[in-house]
Parts: structure tokens; sequence; C-alpha cells
């Protein structure tokens, strides 16, 4: 469990980012953020006035929040009427010229435009901004608990190894995975802020030719998944000896994510194969050792495409052709896909204690997809690998 001081500490510097951004009050509602703030993910809006204490209005399962949440004044309020009716009794109306700050980048448009008419002419600003940029510094206890979320990954690498053979199917390879984590405690259940992002179990296998299809998430090795309605993750192929296997997981327990991926070799790997791995290892140390508080995402990823391109792989590098992406890794925490992304866009510096990933790729045609992650802790004067598995091409089966 988080502690209830690092809850109200939380307060404190949110209601500090308030009042230097000339915001009356923020308006909390996606369950990361509440959880994040109140101690509760349940159904509720949470108020944080820029000076005062926080008022939690529970929307449903009000005897659960009310036992989760460290928040003293804690109130049911089924609507936004319910709730505003309660702020004017207590005397915290919004005034007509308030900036109240929503979440306006994922509550559906439906919910903001009735909170819009509830409020008046009160002016609603984008509260994500400003939670991701809190967010992005972690506490010793959030550290620890993406440490927990990194042994889980381990106990799944490790049943990959045990079981996965020629002959099985992509899916069969998820399933090893999966079970391993979910038998071991884990959350089963990946978290994104994209609205439009999501994974079956939590991530993607791709073997052979569908390492090098890019399907339509966010990201370059996506496997093309079961059918064109979920066209990422693992799919139904049957792996063959020689076949490269990438598999890109996010795991989470107790709420917090690890995100890292591996690459095997079903039998002996070529020597074709083993040199693209060496090289992208190279390339993927190169970035990681630029990691250290002040340097920025774009940086990271210029080292990225200058060792690609010094290894004239650049045309196969974060994807194919017009296929490929501009990134090199991205931040995690109560969700997998945090601010910022790692690419030529993040111009602010890495703070300490941001916990990132790096994850290069390399993915030729007729030849097959090498990929490696790590999810790393940003430290003062450089990092720390926050995972316990080799970076070896793991030959099995």
């Amino acid at each position: 469990m988080i502690s209830e001081v690092n809850h109200r500490e939380r307060i404190d510097i949110l209601q500090e980012l308030l009042r230097t951004s000339g915001i009356s009050a923020a308006l909390i509602q996606k369950p990361r953020n509440l959880y994040y703030y109140a101690g509760t993910g349940q159904p509720s809006n949470l108020w944080v006035p820029a000076d005062g204490e926080p008022i939690l209005f529970t929307r449903r399962a009000h005897s659960m929040a009310e036992s989760a949440a460290w928040i003293e004044r804690i109130h049911p309020a089924n609507t936004f009427q319910d709730m505003l009716n309660l702020l004017e009794e207590a005397g915290l109306s919004p005034s007509a010229e308030s900036r109240i700050a929503a979440e306006l980048d994922c509550v559906p448009y439906k919910m903001i435009d009735r909170l819009q008419k509830d409020l008046g002419g009160a002016q609603l600003v984008n509260f994500s901004d400003i939670a991701m940029q809190q967010r992005l510094v972690k506490s010793s206890d959030e550290i620890e608990k993406i440490r927990e979320a990194g042994r889980l990954w381990r106990l799944g690498h490790e049943a990959i190894l045990q079981t996965v053979r020629s002959g099985q199917t992509e899916y069969q390879v998820a399933a090893a995975m999966e079970h391993a984590c979910r038998s071991n405690g884990g959350d089963a259940m990946v978290w994104f802020h994209r609205w439009d992002a999501g994974l079956p179990g939590g991530g993607i296998v791709a073997s052979g030719p569908n390492a090098w299809i890019v399907s339509g998430h966010a990201m370059t090795v996506t496997g093309v998944g079961m059918n064109p309605a979920l066209p990422w993750g693992a799919s139904g192929r049957v792996m063959e000896r020689g076949d490269l296997v990438v598999v890109d997981y996010g795991v989470a327990k107790n709420s917090y994510h690890f995100d890292t991926a591996r690459t095997y070799c079903i039998g002996k790997a070529s020597d074709p194969q083993k040199e693209l791995w060496r090289q992208l290892v190279e390339l993927h140390f190169r970035v990681i050792d630029r990691v250290r508080a002040g340097v920025t995402g774009k940086e990271l990823y210029e080292t990225a495409v200058d060792a690609a391109k010094e290894m004239n792989l650049d045309n196969y590098f974060m994807g194919v052709g017009r296929d490929r992406g501009a990134y090199i890794g991205h931040t995690i925490g109560l969700e997998i896909d945090e601010w910022p992304v790692l690419g030529p866009k993040a111009l602010e510096p890495l703070p300490a204690n941001a916990v990132i990933t790096v994850e290069p790729k390399f993915m030729i045609p007729g030849v097959g997809g090498v990929m490696v992650e790590d999810s790393i802790l940003v430290k003062e004067n450089g990092y720390e690998l926050l995972g316990t598995i080799g970076h070896e091409l793991f030959e099995i089966g």
C-alpha cells in the first residue's frame, strides 16, 4: 500500500501546481489518478481546491471507497449537480471566472459537456498535463512496486524457456507468460493513458514474418493479433525452427507496471541472426549509458538513430519503410504509456526517480525482427536497470 503520508504530500504538491497555474480547483475522475491522489480507484469525483481540504464525492461503491481512501471529507454524490450542490453548501462553489482542471483528454465528451453546463461560465482546462508531470517522479514506494512487477516478468521468461517449442502457436507463448504472471499475483490488467490503446493480456508475441509486419497500435513490433478486430498481439501462427520470436510484455502488480521485451530463437540461431542481435544490444546500451537526470528523450532518441546509421541498419530501425516509429522508449508507472514518449519532441530534461523504458528494435523482411527493452530508474548521476534478465539471444525448443 502507498502510505497516507505519500497521498497527502501528493495533494500538497498538486495544490501548489494549481496555484502557480492560476487554476481554482481540479476535478479528478480517472481511476488511475483517483488512486494516485485519494487511495481508491472506486467510481468517484475528487475535488481538489487550490487551497483547503480535498473532498471525495463517491458515485457508487460508497462503503468500499470510504474504507480505502485517506480523504477525510467523503460524500455520496451520483451526479455533477449533486456534487455542485454539496460544494455550494460548503461555501466552495466555483465562480463563473474560475479555471477548473479536468481530464479533458480521457473523460468522455458527454460527461465533459455535462460538467461545462453545470459549471456555467467556468473555464475548463486539461488536468492530465499536470498529473503526468507530477506522476513522472516516483516515490520509493512506487519504485519498489515496479520492482515487484519486474519479478513477475522473470517468472514469465522462465516459463517461456521451459515450455515453448517448435510447433506451438504464438498464443501459447502468450499463455505461458500470462499464466506465470497471474498465478504469482499479477494484476492481469495493463492500463493505458491513450484512449485507443489496449493489449491482449498486456503484451505482444511476434514470430517469423509477423515480427516485421507493423499493425496500427502505437508501437512498431506489434504482432498481427487473432483477427482484424484485434490486429495486434499474439496470433495463431505456428512457430517453426529458426524463427526469431519477440515477446514484449507489460505486467502490473499492485497497479504499477513493468515493461520489458526479449527475443528468442526456436532452435539454434544462425550467424546472421546472432550478429543482428549483437548489434541491437550494442545500440541498446549506447542509449542506456546516456541515461541520467537532465538528459532529454530527444537526446536518447538521437543517440539511437546515430548508432543505427553507423551500423547501416537505419532503414530497419524502429519499423520498416513508411511504418517506422520516431521514438526509443517511454515512461511507466500507474500506466504503461506515461508521459513523455522518448523521441524527437521530448525536450524536457528527465528528472531523477523517473522510470523509463528503452526499447530499440530492428525489423528486416526475410530475416526477422529483434527487440530488447528494459525498465530503467533514472538517477542523479546514472541509471539502474530494474530487471534481472540477461541480454543474450535466448535459444529455446
